[in-house]
């Protein structure tokens, strides 16, 4: 007991002094503690998107940031029991990231492709006539000349192909301001 003790501290003391066979030695020997505990941990979900050893590897990255906290354990258990709640926080802080919390990353919004229950929208086979044309082209014509000069410019050269930032530097205006004007005049268009 009195030698695993002194082992370990001789361990860590090469790990705080930056040996790097002391740095593998502690990863090959305590790595796969922390792999048990993540793959326990991890969602199934999750499970395409990460590897355990993804996790592992955050834990180390951790350790190794800030080694002094480790070095104040007293014991490999110690030492065990902080790498697996260490592995454990991480695999929970990313699961609300994936899967709790509304953001881009959020897993419950993917679909499979191979999901055959989504069915694609309906195809608008119906086409305008003439004269429905001929109405919506005056309808858009009264309503752009009803708008001011400058916002009739930003129109017009967006339609010709014109970036935002292109508008805004010919016509001496913030690119915001012709992004404004596009999505206000979309706006009004769809009331």
């Amino acid at each position: 007991m009195v030698d695993e003790r002194a082992e370990f501290r001789a361990a860590l003391d090469g790990v705080r002094a930056g040996c790097p066979e002391a740095v593998w030695k502690l990863i090959s020997e305590y790595g796969p503690h922390i792999q048990r505990v993540v793959r326990r941990k991890l969602d199934r979900r999750m499970r395409s998107k990460f590897d355990s050893l993804d996790f592992v590897q955050m834990v180390w990255a951790s350790v190794f940031r800030n080694p002094h906290e480790i070095c104040a354990l007293a014991g490999p258990q110690d030492l065990i029991r902080y790498l697996a709640a260490l592995g454990r926080r991480k695999v929970i802080m990313e699961y609300r990231r994936r899967i709790q919390r509304d953001t881009k990353y959020n897993l419950t919004r993917e679909q499979s492709l191979d999901d055959t229950t989504i069915t694609p929208p309906p195809v608008d086979t119906e086409e305008p006539t003439p004269s429905e044309l001929a109405i919506a082209r005056e309808q858009w014509e009264e309503f752009f000349r009803r708008q001011p000069e400058r916002d009739r410019s930003i129109v017009q050269m967006r339609i010709q192909g014109s970036t935002f930032l292109e508008i805004a530097q010919q016509l001496g205006i913030h690119e915001r301001t012709a992004r404004k004007v596009i999505s206000r005049l979309a706006q009004s268009r769809l009331r």
